[in-house]
């Protein structure tokens, strides 16, 4: 008796063990996202200095949401249903965004939150597919585009015609956010659903 008792206990020990090392690797997990995101910040300032200067030329703005993108995808393949890691992720980097790169403070925080709270409202009838993820991306991006460019002209900090907006701005920074979604996408969905994948495991 005394044998199957501290047998049952080793292997209840070796449990807790394993369930431990899944937590931490779980916790790790959440800091590797706010890693990448700091590091797509980071380099998001100088993604347009690698545009060929034929494009630079044409007096077309290409803004990098790299950060939004990334909260995308974190949002459909790594958040559950009570989870809002992708939401709040992208809150706080799109308020960082605003304290590094712009001079009206709360914009891109207004703008991502808002976009990203619309995108998780429907994720439950949603599918997780690459013509859903590039679908959402196009709808994000634009929404994003058209809050920054109706607050912007709310505070007079740009004086800039609808048409003019949309060829000018909206159009080249959709299609170049478009194409980082088409190069990450393959690597991390796959990624972040492994991780959905431990940590439902682990609960």
């Amino acid at each position: 008796m005394i044998v199957i008792f501290i047998h049952l206990y080793s292997i209840n020990s070796q449990n807790k063990i394993k369930h431990n090392l899944k937590r931490r690797r779980s916790n790790l997990k959440s800091l590797y996202l706010p890693l990448i995101l700091f590091i797509l910040l980071v380099f998001e300032s100088t993604a347009v200095r690698f545009l060929p200067e034929s494009i630079m030329s044409n007096n077309l703005f290409y803004i990098p949401h790299w950060i939004l993108i990334f909260s995308l995808l974190i949002l459909l393949f790594y958040d559950q249903a009570h989870t809002y890691h992708g939401l709040i992720n992208g809150i706080v980097f799109g308020l960082l965004v605003d304290l590094v790169y712009t001079d009206l403070l709360g914009i891109y925080f207004l703008a991502y939150g808002v976009s990203l709270y619309l995108v998780h409202l429907f994720k439950k009838v949603l599918q997780q597919n690459f013509f859903v993820t590039l679908l959402l991306g196009l709808v994000v991006i634009v929404s994003v585009e058209f809050i920054l460019f109706t607050l912007y002209t709310i505070v007079g900090q740009i004086d800039m015609a609808m048409n003019e907006f949309i060829q000018d701005r909206l159009i080249p920074t959709t299609l170049i956010n478009l194409l980082f979604l088409l190069i990450i996408y393959p690597f991390f969905s796959k990624l972040l659903l492994k991780w959905q994948e431990q940590d439902l495991q682990i609960k």
